[in-house]
């Protein structure tokens, strides 16, 4: 039987179906059964697969709207992943179009802190973040949007940039994920880049006068 919730769930699988397909990694897509805290971590989100689904600590997890997290630990099968807004995440990231490098810090809430590594940066309000990725694409495979920059703080004599950035993927409403087993192809580069929102249509209104009435 079809309900709202199962729609929403195999529009949520086939949005990352369609993002990893992009990218060409290799994934395995999983349900959230669950969200809270656990032990160090606040937040963090079980998945109903694990190890013998090739699951392994260290593996991105990922929405269709970009990033979610990190896998932390395993069973056979089920999963914890550390959600990339808990104050103990961090991610290196990329600016979308250049080569301007930063990292992204989990702040708790849907806005993040972002630290560039060089005051010279050319980064402004509306660019894409990227995951720059890691050694062996673990924890972090390359390409995955991460979020738009909302606020740049340009402090004259800073030896770094800052600002924030607002999360492509709303980690509050989770029913479907993937966990990236490998990427395939290597990095995709900008590929993922979603579009810029559009802003809403001008709405002109023209008023014709009455006429007069003859007196």
């Amino acid at each position: 039987i079809f309900n709202e919730n199962t729609l929403a769930q195999l529009e949520s699988l086939k949005g990352v179906l369609d993002l990893a397909g992009k990218a060409r990694y290799k994934t395995v897509s999983a349900r959230v059964i669950s969200k809270g805290g656990t032990g160090t971590f606040s937040e963090t989100i079980v998945l109903d697969i694990g190890s013998n689904s090739g699951v392994r600590r260290d593996m991105t997890v990922i929405a269709a709207s970009g990033l979610v997290g990190v896998v932390k630990s395993t069973t056979a099968a089920s999963s914890i992943v550390l959600l990339m807004n808990d104050p103990s995440f961090r991610i290196g990231v990329r600016v979308a179009g250049k080569q301007d490098m930063g990292i992204l810090l989990g702040q708790g809430d849907k806005s993040y802190s972002l630290q560039m590594l060089s005051a010279r940066s050319a980064i402004s309000v509306g660019d894409v973040l990227l995951a720059r990725g890691s050694s062996g694409d673990r924890p972090f495979v390359p390409g995955v949007p991460v979020g738009r920059v909302s606020y740049v703080e340009n402090t004259v004599g800073q030896l770094t940039k800052e600002g924030r950035v607002n999360g492509f993927v709303d980690l509050n409403s989770l029913s479907v994920v993937s966990v990236v087993l490998s990427a395939v192809a290597g990095d995709p580069g900008d590929a993922l880049v979603p579009q810029a929102p559009r802003p809403a249509p001008t709405v002109t209104v023209f008023v014709t006068p009455s006429p007069s009435p003859e007196g």
